[in-house]
C-alpha cells in the first residue's frame, strides 16, 4: 500500500482526463465522419463523456495498491475496451439485433454505475469512498459488469476468433481484478468487509 500526495494525484487526474477526452473526441469525430451516428452511438458518446468527467472530478485516493502485477491487470481490464470498436462484421439480423440490445443494456448499467460512483471512480486498485447503494446495493461491481456486457454485445456483431479471444481475456481480467480489489479493500477498510457480507455477489445477483 502507498499514498500519493493529493496535489500530485490532481495533476495526474487532469493529465488522464486530457488524454481520455482527446481519445473520446477523436472517436466521436470518426463516428460522425463515417456517418455512423445513431441512437446507440449517441448513448456510447454520452457514456464516454461521463467517464472523462469522472477522471476530472474524482477525489484523491487515500491509499493505492503497490503490487505491479495487480495494477497491470486492472489497467488491462479497463483499457482493453479500446479494441472493441468498428463496424459490424456480420450481416445476421438476429445477431445484430441481440448485439444492439446488449450494447444498450451495458451502457445503461454503465451510466448509472458511473453516476453512483461519482468522485469514487478509479482505474487502479485504490481506496476511495465505498459506494454501497443503488446498483452497488445489488452487486459489488456493476461497473465491471457493464463493460463485460457491452463487450459481449460487440462480440455478437463480430463473431470471429480474435474477438472471442479478446473478450475472454478482457472478461477474465475483470474477474481477477474484482477479486484483487476486494482483497485490498478488505485489508484496509473494515467497512468494506461489512459491505461484502451484506452484498454477496460480484456481478450477477444470485449467480456470481
Amino acid at each position: 500500500m502507498a499514498t500519493i500526495p493529493f496535489h500530485r494525484q490532481r495533476w495526474l487526474d487532469i493529465y488522464i482526463f486530457l488524454n481520455v477526452a482527446g481519445y473520446v473526441g477523436w472517436q466521436t469525430w470518426q463516428i460522425v465522419a463515417e456517418d455512423r451516428l445513431d441512437f446507440i452511438e449517441g448513448v456510447f458518446i454520452l457514456h464516454n463523456i461521463i467517464v472523462c468527467l469522472c477522471f476530472l472530478l474524482r477525489t484523491p485516493a487515500r491509499a493505492i495498491q503497490t503490487t505491479v502485477s495487480h495494477q497491470a491487470i486492472a489497467i488491462c481490464a479497463f483499457y482493453s475496451g479500446v479494441f472493441f470498436i468498428g463496424p459490424p462484421a456480420t450481416e445476421s439480423p438476429m445477431l445484430l439485433e441481440i448485439s444492439w440490445w446488449m450494447l444498450l443494456i451495458g451502457m445503461i448499467i454503465g451510466i448509472f454505475s458511473l453516476l453512483q460512483l461519482g468522485k469514487s471512480f478509479g482505474v487502479l486498485i485504490a481506496i476511495r469512498e465505498v459506494r454501497t447503494t443503488g446498483l452497488y446495493g445489488l452487486v459489488r461491481h456493476p461497473m465491471y459488469l457493464s463493460d463485460i456486457v457491452m463487450r459481449l454485445g460487440y462480440l455478437l456483431s463480430h463473431p470471429v476468433w480474435p474477438t472471442i479471444a479478446l473478450f475472454v481475456a478482457s472478461s477474465a481480467c475483470y474477474v481477477v481484478r474484482a477479486r484483487l480489489e476486494e482483497r485490498f479493500l478488505a485489508e484496509q477498510d473494515e467497512a468494506y468487509v461489512q459491505y461484502m457480507k451484506r452484498v454477496r455477489y460480484r456481478f450477477i445477483p444470485g449467480v456470481f
